[in-house]
């Protein structure tokens, strides 16, 4: 749905040990007076740990805990980087996405995939009437443009995913995926729709795009019908809810597959939809809208997934952890863990029975907290809770093999509560914590390896470990507890040696509204400011020291032979 509904955080300072590890100051501790430096920390010279060099400054003796083993020979798993996507809705407008401190806040976040143009409006969006400025047909005079999402997407470097209303047909979505993808010599017709507008070739639409200033296309290979069809309000029939949202004609899986009526009244579905959008670029997949209990929405699920068979080219859910008030901050650091493999059990059993086990590819296209915002009186999404929280979510989703995923959303617009779905500030584009969660996962690889750890279960403590492209091996670790944890932290399979660094996003409290990133509590629109801390040259283990509720990302890269 998520319409629009329109911390100061004192980092625990992180101190070299052994290693690669790290301490913590006392919470609240201040960083503006000089800190000691190592040797005076920790006194007279120790005995150097394997792998440090004769001109390392000597560190105190390793840190004794439980161990976190990383083990670079098990077996790899892709790391799908379109799980760092976000949404843009058109209701930002022109002017908000070409501000230059979003754009540059939104390169820095390193996002692979901009899903627009945005939850329930898409289904209310027409495309053409907007790009044309025709107060008539495009319902906000003030929205984004497709033009205005090419430009951000060129800007940014990001790939585009695309919802086209179900409210139109499937010729008008094909004339979209022209206007994206489309070359400007292509003779090709698109067709008269069943309301009897020609469509005419694609090289119009491909035209009309370089006269509003983009002459060689930008193509968009990911697609949804509509959004959150199932949820569609009372008057679009017997099947939908008292409460219903979405401004749609039914809400009825099969008659979103297949369509309804015949004739005049014919109203088109997903299949129709599919058929003539990838008449236009056959390399575009497109997604069908799904629910992440199959049997729930009257059965909405299973039989989309049913009906659409083979012809389903992902299976696109939103998840939010709350459709209520939280009891509590706390309550909501369990549910990541408690959710995602219970969600893609079900999927795949309805895959198994209905699909004749055919497993599409999952997109969870939007997800954050709390469902609506009224409902977050706590402003949870606005704090350091909702930081870890969605790191939690990132590395579910990975480890449960889902496909693509878009956090709601890059920016929204304060709610009269003072809550915000948004990573971004509207208004002031000032970053809300849970930015750094995906600003850290991005920098986390392109693998998934396996991790295990003695670590006991109170320790509050999520794991993810993973391996770059250049060797590097990653360590992602979600402290979700109030004190700190302190481990070794093991490489098996290799020797090393290794430098190694940290990243670390931490706060003091969970209910907190602004953090520090490696210890700067406002960091420059590139990060520049906030490098990596460095930890030291390492072998096959080193201790390390967790922060109290942080996101640490530790990298051990391999050093070229002297």
């Amino acid at each position: 749905m998520r319409c629009l509904h329109f911390p100061l955080l004192i980092f625990s300072v992180a101190l070299l040990l052994a290693g690669c590890s790290r301490s913590s100051l006392p919470a609240g501790a201040s960083t503006a007076e000089p800190q000691p430096t190592v040797a005076q920390t920790q006194g007279a010279i120790r005995t150097m740990p394997a792998g440090l060099s004769p001109t390392t400054t000597p560190p105190a003796p390793a840190i004794s805990g439980p161990t976190i083993t990383l083990e670079a020979n098990g077996p790899p798993r892709p790391f799908d980087r379109r799980l760092l996507g976000t949404n843009v809705p058109a209701w930002l407008g022109p002017t908000k996405l070409t501000n230059q401190r979003l754009l540059d806040r939104t390169i820095a976040l390193g996002t692979p995939l901009l899903r627009m143009p945005g939850g329930s409006w898409s289904n209310a969006y027409d495309w053409l009437a907007c790009e044309n400025g025709d107060p008539k047909g495009c319902y906000w005079p003030t929205a984004a443009r497709p033009t205005d999402f090419l430009n951000l997407l060129r800007a940014t470097g990001s790939a585009g995913m695309w919802t086209v209303s179900f409210n139109g047909t499937a010729q008008e979505a094909a004339a979209l995926v022209a206007f994206f993808n489309g070359a400007v010599d292509d003779a090709r017709p698109i067709g008269v729709d069943l309301r009897g507008r020609d469509w005419q070739t694609v090289g119009d639409w491909a035209r009309l795009r370089a006269e509003h200033g983009n002459p060689k296309p930008l193509p968009i290979r990911l697609w949804e019908i509509g959004n959150e069809v199932y949820g569609g309000k009372a008057s679009a029939g017997a099947e939908c809810a008292a409460w219903g949202w979405e401004d749609v004609w039914t809400c009825d899986g099969t008659a979103y597959v297949q369509g309804q009526g015949s004739g005049a009244d014919r109203r088109e579905g997903y299949l129709d939809f599919r058929t003539a959008m990838r008449a236009v670029d056959p390399t575009i997949l497109v997604g069908a809208v799904g629910v992440d209990t199959p049997q729930d929405w009257s059965n909405w699920g299973n039989k989309v997934i049913g009906l659409a068979g083979a012809d389903l080219d992902f299976y696109s859910v939103h998840r939010y952890a709350y459709s209520k008030t939280p009891a509590s901050a706390e309550a909501v650091l369990n549910q990541p863990e408690r959710t995602w493999a219970n969600v893609m059990t079900d999927l795949n059993d309805a895959f198994d029975r209905y699909a004749a086990g055919r497993r599409a590819p999952v997109a969870v296209t939007e997800y954050n907290l709390v469902a609506i915002q009224e409902l977050d009186t706590n402003q949870l999404m606005r704090r350091a809770v909702n930081a870890l929280f969605v790191a939690d979510t990132i590395g579910q989703l990975a480890e449960q093999g889902v496909m693509i995923a878009n956090q709601w959303n890059l920016a929204n617009g304060r709610n009269n509560n003072g809550t915000d779905y948004g990573m971004l500030d509207a208004e002031s584009v000032e970053r809300n914590p849970q930015y750094y969660a995906l600003a850290l996962w991005g920098r986390f690889g392109d693998e998934l390896l396996p991790v295990s750890a003695s670590v006991p279960a109170a320790a509050k403590l999520s794991l993810y470990a993973g391996r770059t492209a250049d060797g590097t091996l990653t360590l992602l670790a979600i402290n979700k507890g109030h004190q700190p944890l302190s481990a070794t932290v093991r490489m098996a399979g290799v020797v090393g040696p290794f430098s190694a660094t940290a990243d670390i996003l931490s706060a003091n409290a969970l209910t907190d509204t602004s953090v520090r990133f490696n210890t700067v509590a406002n960091p420059a629109d590139d990060l520049a400011d906030a490098p990596a801390q460095v930890l030291g040259t390492v072998t096959g283990s080193c201790a390390y020291t967790f922060s109290p509720y942080s996101i640490t990302l530790l990298k051990f890269t391999p050093q070229a032979p002297t």
